[in-house]
């Protein structure tokens, strides 16, 4: 972007759980752009090129697992960082989470991070800090 502000891309079908996000990454003086469902995620990150999606996993049209696969094959997306955003912890104990099981299961490497729902402003934060510096 032209004026050096970094820009986001907030992925979730869940209106208050978006904004939510958009506005604890306002506070860092980040932009946003958001989207609904993993097809939006797809186009949004080649159109706005961000500098980190953050990403639901559970979303209808198509779930935050397979919009991160495709992201980590696209030519021009594949080295976007993106945290996943993810209440399925602790109901599905099978959910792909460590490397070995992602790379398995999706043929991809994981993601930079993972933060639970609901969203803890503070570790949110400390995530994003940690994979973007």
């Amino acid at each position: 972007m032209m004026d050096g502000k970094k820009r986001v891309l907030v992925v979730d079908d869940d209106d208050v759980a978006r904004q939510f996000v958009r506005e604890i990454m306002a506070t860092q003086g980040w932009d946003a752009v958001e989207g609904t469902n993993g097809m939006e995620a797809l186009d949004l990150a080649e159109k706005e090129k961000p500098d980190l999606i953050i990403l639901d996993v559970m979303m209808p049209v198509m779930d935050g697992f397979e919009a991160f696969r495709r992201l980590r094959d696209g030519e021009f997306t594949k080295h976007i960082p993106v945290i996943m955003l993810t209440a399925i912890s602790s109901s599905d104990p099978d959910a792909p989470r460590d490397p070995a099981t992602m790379e398995k299961r999706l043929g991809v490497r994981r993601p930079e991070g993972f933060v639970d729902k609901p969203v803890e402003p503070k570790f949110l934060l400390d995530t994003v800090f940690g994979v973007i510096g």
